[in-house]
């Protein structure tokens, strides 16, 4: 009887689907950016810290997911005025919400090697529905990702006490996300 019910046990483990591949970013191969327009130049920026929980196999997409997680404050634009703003209350408000997460909904595959992420990216609190179309190609056991999306400032409540109209800093802010991983386990 216990035997009976190890092969059955076994051969229901053997029929249940796999989960999708799980797959470790390379920090320093890998670039989360953003650029905007402040006071009539353009500003090109990155966030020096982030991780990501990725599982992911393009035959297997319904079981997709990416989870990532943001450090608002290791954000950088080599402009010292714009740095030193960018933390503060109006715009990134590191104190109160020092991270950004994005969480996907959906992974569809749109064309070859081509994707689209749907999901929610919550920064400040506010949690707004967000579409990432990326490019992906996997190589063995590692997989580089480009995408990029456009986001409002508007939709976070970013700068909207010091620039409410939008004559300083644009609205639109451009992202760029740019991931080397390797396949975990």
């Amino acid at each position: 009887m216990i035997r009976a019910g190890l092969a059955a046990l076994g051969v229901a483990l053997a029929a249940a689907p796999l989960p999708a591949s799980p797959w470790q970013v390379v920090p320093a191969q890998s670039r989360l950016g953003f650029a905007s327009e402040w006071n009539g130049r353009a500003i090109e920026g990155r966030f020096d810290r982030f991780q990501a929980r990725i599982n992911f196999d393009p035959e297997r997409l319904q079981e997709a997911v990416a989870d990532v997680t943001i450090d608002l404050a290791s954000a950088t634009t080599g402009d010292r005025t714009v740095d030193s703003a960018l933390p503060g209350e109006d715009w990134f408000a590191t104190r109160a919400s020092p991270t950004a997460r994005f969480v996907t909904s959906s992974i569809t595959r749109t064309g070859p090697d081509q994707y689209l992420a749907r999901g929610t990216l919550t920064l400040r609190g506010r949690s707004v529905p967000v579409e990432l179309p990326f490019r992906l190609s996997i190589s063995g056991n590692t997989a580089v990702m480009q995408g990029q999306t456009r986001l409002d400032r508007r939709a976070f409540g970013i700068g909207m006490e010091s620039d409410a109209p939008g004559r300083w800093v644009a609205f639109p802010v451009p992202v760029s996300v740019r991931l080397t991983a390797r396949r975990a386990g």
